[in-house]
């Protein structure tokens, strides 16, 4: 906080969320929560507009694409969005917060030009042995032209997180999502003949134009930021403190930088190559070992296209209301680590975990009740509506895992994160192999499962040595559940039908949720 004295021993600082600081955290999390869950509704919007074009079989395929994709965002990155926002949140003045920013920048840079000449080299050998598939080979080409703006703009969000200054990012990914929208729409409709491979071209040739804009547009106001810190030497506001406008770094300092840097990605870099390979070879893998299979070798890429392409679009379109606030959970906890401030931290994850578990309850009920509709409206597709709902029952896990993430990731953990990521990934591969191959898109389904609740109870039980915190198995659980079961049996007498009953339906869950919950959270206040 801006021209305040906080002691160690006041109640101030011995509270959770207080006055300014609860005002920033809930202001900048609102602002990421509004634009991202904008851009998933407009992207899952846009899902569907596709697959109305090109089918399941082209979604399977660009969802075959997306895989490398994947992979070559995680080596172009390479935890420089961890690392800029960490060396940002702990810099002790202006000039030591653009010393790490320009040595992030040069690390991004050669990372992402590095992926790009990978790429545009052995798009080639990619299609044919791995993907088995030529039609890929130019979109990966082109998904290689955006590796350096993807790596660059990672920087500069990690650096706009770091100095609570979110509204950028929400600009700079608001403008990307609707740019990639209209290109490749035109693309698709105006400027490229049919067929599945050049849907995918204007696709990915979409998102690369969109992502050179979305950098040049964040690179702008970074610029206009820097100069207004220059031009009036305002301190920059960095969580609860103010960063001073003055100071030098030192050769000495310089290089105490460097090598901060290079221990917060080279630990991460490698770990994250690892589990993005395995990750890659899984997805790989899967329309390989559903041609395997009976029921599903004629249309393997279709069913890769209805699970990858629709149905975890749906059941992750929720996480824009969760992951806006579990990103600023990185450097709250990074601040309070860096103190020692271990009752902070201490509430601070009994709150996240709580606040957590309710929504991601809460989400589940919801996308159990209204899962055939939404696969039916959306994507015309019974099987979409059949996995939405097998899959809901995970969502807890999936979202009370990312949570967790965040949190380790703040105290320094990212280490374990990683080796915890590339364990699940190394068990998916696994898993794939010998389930799909006997059981279809059914085996995926099991490997996901299996997966997320072992990648999450590792992950917990870390948590939970680190911190110490206590779980509180009837507020933080039993409660949720049975609000979300209250909530369904009630909406569920609602009449069904059309896009006016899937509103009306949700409407009447979220709010019979909502108040049981607050009833309950009421009573044990």
């Amino acid at each position: 906080m801006r021209n305040q004295n906080l002691t160690a021993g006041s109640v101030s600082t011995e509270r959770l969320f207080i006055g300014p600081l609860l005002h920033r955290f809930f202001k900048n999390g609102l602002i990421l929560t509004l634009s991202a869950l904008a851009m998933r509704i407009v992207g899952v919007s846009f899902n569907s507009f596709i697959t109305s074009k090109v089918g399941a079989d082209g979604i399977g395929l660009y969802t075959l694409i997306m895989s490398v994709y994947g992979f070559s965002v995680t080596v172009a990155s390479s935890g420089v969005h961890l690392a800029t926002t960490r060396l940002c949140a702990e810099a002790r003045d202006r000039a030591h917060l653009f010393a790490a920013l320009r040595r992030c920048l040069i690390w991004a840079g050669s990372c992402g030009l590095a992926v790009a000449v990978g790429l545009a080299v052995g798009a080639d050998f990619i299609s044919i042995k791995l993907l088995q598939d030529e039609r890929c080979a130019a979109s990966l080409r082109l998904l290689g032209m955006s590796m350096p703006f993807i790596a660059l703009s990672n920087v500069l969000s990690g650096y706009f997180t770091a100095v609570r200054k979110v509204s950028r990012n929400a600009a700079s990914q608001i403008f990307e999502q609707l740019f990639k929208i209209f290109v490749s729409v035109y693309l698709l409709l105006y400027i490229l003949p049919g067929g599945i491979e050049y849907a995918c071209i204007a696709l990915v040739g979409g998102g690369m134009l969109a992502e050179a804009a979305s950098f040049i547009v964040a690179l702008i106001l970074f610029l206009i930021d820097s100069r207004v810190m220059g031009r009036t030497g305002r301190a920059v506001d960095c969580i609860d403190r103010a960063i001073p406008a003055s100071g030098h770094v030192t050769p000495e300092e310089g290089r105490e930088l460097t090598r901060e840097l290079f221990g917060i990605v080279l630990p991460v870099s490698v770990a994250a190559y690892i589990r993005s390979a395995l990750t890659t070879a899984e997805h790989i893998l899967i329309p390989m070992r559903l041609r395997a299979n009976p029921a599903t070798s004629a249309n393997a890429l279709a069913a890769l296209g209805v699970l990858g392409g629709m149905v975890m679009p749906v059941i992750m379109l929720p996480t824009a209301l969760l992951y806006s606030f579990t990103g600023l959970l990185v450097p709250e906890f990074a601040e309070a680590n860096s103190r020692g401030d271990n009752a902070r931290i201490r509430r601070i994850t009994e709150r996240a975990t709580h606040m957590t578990l309710v929504f991601s309850i809460g989400c589940a009920g919801v996308m159990y009740l209204l899962s055939d509709e939404l696969g039916l409206l959306l994507y015309d597709n019974a099987d979409a509506g059949r996995l939405i709902r097998v899959m809901s029952a995970l969502i807890p896990v999936m979202y009370l895992d990312h949570a967790v993430d965040a949190i380790l990731k703040g105290l320094g953990e990212q280490l374990y994160s990683m080796k915890v990521n590339i364990l699940d990934a190394a068990m998916s591969v696994m898993l794939v192999y010998i389930l799909c191959g006997r059981l279809g898109v059914w085996g995926y389904v099991l490997t996901i499962y299996i997966s997320e609740l072992v990648n999450a109870s590792l992950s917990m039980v870390k948590l939970w040595k680190r911190v110490d915190f206590r779980p509180r198995l009837w507020s933080w659980l039993i409660c949720p559940l049975f609000c979300a079961a209250a909530a369904v049996a009630a909406a569920g007498l609602m009449p069904t039908g059309g896009w006016l009953g899937l509103v009306l339906r949700g409407i009447v869950a979220v709010g019979v949720y909502v108040t049981l919950t607050l009833i309950f959270w009421g009573g044990r206040r």
